[in-house]
């Protein structure tokens, strides 16, 4: 593919998604309304506790399935297969799985973003869509994995700034949720006015908008990869 090919498909991804965003909304905002509500037991839980310790066990029975399982639903929203409520809890199915998966990707990415910011970005490039592929596909992690990285060879420049922009939101956007410390932590909640409104346009409009650009490129890239098992930009 040529290389302007692959930017007015890398641009697609986006404008692809503001369209499946507004067209598909009720179930978005289902989806991460739910995402948002369990969410704040993890607060609930710290705030009660006053330590990060004790919530990670919900995180990883409820929180890490369910952010899995929000991916099937963009997936199918960008197919244009449908995509349903249900779908938010496919990966229950498949939760030791999933959670291998979810956790692997963020101790690699965490890895290499000690040893330096640039191999730590380029290994989440890599393997980013692993966490599409374990609820899509239904593969074991190593498959996961392995499907990950055929479909973004050749296609991690073009993925960067889907990464900037969302780690930038993440970033700058701050939370109504303030924890501070880990073993020993101290929870409250910030209801100022520009942090509520902040907080809700980050939660319920560019970070769907954001995941769905990314169900876009997985969806995108991923016939390609499958079908020659090799790099699915060549």
């Amino acid at each position: 593919m040529r290389p302007v090919d692959m930017d007015r498909a890398a641009v697609s991804w986006f404008t692809g998604a503001w369209d499946d965003y507004v067209s598909r909304l009720p179930l978005v905002l289902a989806v991460t309304l739910t995402q948002a509500a369990l969410s704040a037991g993890t607060f609930l839980i710290i705030s009660r506790t006053h330590t990060m310790l004790t919530s990670l066990p919900y995180m990883l029975l409820v929180i890490t399935p369910v952010t899995v399982g929000a991916n099937l639903v963009y997936i199918k929203i960008a197919r244009g297969t449908g995509g349903a409520y249900g779908d938010l809890f496919s990966a229950f199915p498949v939760y030791h799985r999933a959670v291998a998966v979810s956790l692997l990707l963020g101790l690699a990415t965490t890895g290499g973003a000690l040893l330096l910011v640039l191999p730590g970005v380029i290994v989440y490039l890599t393997y980013m869509f692993s966490e599409f592929a374990v609820v899509d596909l239904r593969g074991g992690v190593k498959e996961s994995f392995a499907v990950s990285a055929a479909a973004t060879d050749g296609w991690k420049v073009r993925l960067f700034p889907l990464l900037m922009a969302t780690a930038a939101i993440n970033f700058v956007v701050p939370d109504i949720y303030v924890i501070k410390g880990f073993r020993h932590s101290q929870a409250s909640l910030d209801l100022r006015p520009w942090t509520v409104t902040a907080s809700v346009l980050k939660d319920l409009v560019f970070l769907p908008w954001l995941n769905m650009a990314a169900a876009r490129a997985y969806a995108f890239l991923l016939p390609a990869a499958l079908r020659t098992g090799r790099p699915a930009a060549e």
